[in-house]
């Protein structure tokens, strides 16, 4: 616009205009470039401050990595720690319910003990420790079998509180193994149930197993020392309460 105002006028006034505004557009650029360099300069001056604080926070930093590696070390600690009490927890559960049950096989089948009366016979827990169990005494007196055994008032004698060593699910069949104790006779059976009796055949006397097992395939239906023999409905518990025999068609396990 300014060059075409220049059309007229003289020459020397148009040479002078044409002066102004190159030097008007050196001036503007100059000042672009003085905000660019003072710009580029800030900048920089922020990045060696940026940089020197964070030069400065480096010992901060590095303790804050130190404290949380040593809080994941002593996480990972905890957590095998929790892992092994674990492992030891179940490894005595595990020892404590077979030595439980061998406590009650040891009690079910001393010579004083009977089969007919099996909550009224008492044993002496430090015959249990001579000769099954050192430390028996520990399993008895623990929480989880307050429900299996019964200790004396004395503290001395512990018998059992149930009248048959299973005490699963009342619908499920177990092995057992009996001992009349007036006669004698022994007998074992593949249909026996939790708290019932089987009548001894010899001399009719009502006798709870004294040892009981899950069943596995091989254990036949009845077993005597007379050999295997139909199951026996009219001495059996269990089938005299169902009215039919007590035999179901499969196996159960504990």
């Amino acid at each position: 616009f300014a060059l075409s105002c220049l059309g007229s006028t003289s020459a020397t006034l148009q040479s002078l205009m044409v002066a102004i505004l190159v030097t008007a557009a050196a001036a503007v650029l100059a000042v672009a470039t003085m905000w660019k360099v003072a710009a580029e300069a800030k900048r920089a001056e922020a990045q060696r401050a940026a940089a020197a604080r964070w030069a400065a926070d480096a010992p901060r930093r590095e303790e804050e990595a130190r404290r949380a590696e040593e809080a994941r070390r002593a996480a990972r600690r905890a957590a095998d720690a929790l892992l092994e009490a674990q492992r030891a927890a179940n490894a005595f559960r595990v020892y404590a319910e077979d030595a439980a049950a061998k406590i009650d096989l040891f009690i079910r089948t001393r010579r004083r003990f009977d089969s007919a009366r099996p909550l009224e016979c008492a044993c002496e827990i430090a015959l249990i420790e001579q000769n099954l169990l050192n430390g028996a005494r520990e399993i008895i007196e623990r929480h989880d079998y307050g429900a299996r055994f019964a200790i004396s008032n004395s503290g001395n004698s512990v018998r059992v509180r149930h009248l048959t060593p299973f005490q699963g699910d009342a619908t499920h069949r177990v092995y057992g193994k009996f001992e009349c104790r007036p006669c004698g006779r022994k007998w074992e059976s593949a249909s026996t149930w939790r708290d019932k009796w089987q009548a001894c055949q010899r001399c009719e006397t009502r006798t709870y197993p004294y040892d009981q097992h899950p069943l596995v395939q091989g254990d036949h239906t009845d077993a005597t020392e007379d050999n295997r023999r139909p199951h026996d409905m009219a001495r059996c518990e269990r089938c005299r309460e169902l009215g039919r025999i007590c035999v179901p068609g499969r196996y159960y396990a504990a």
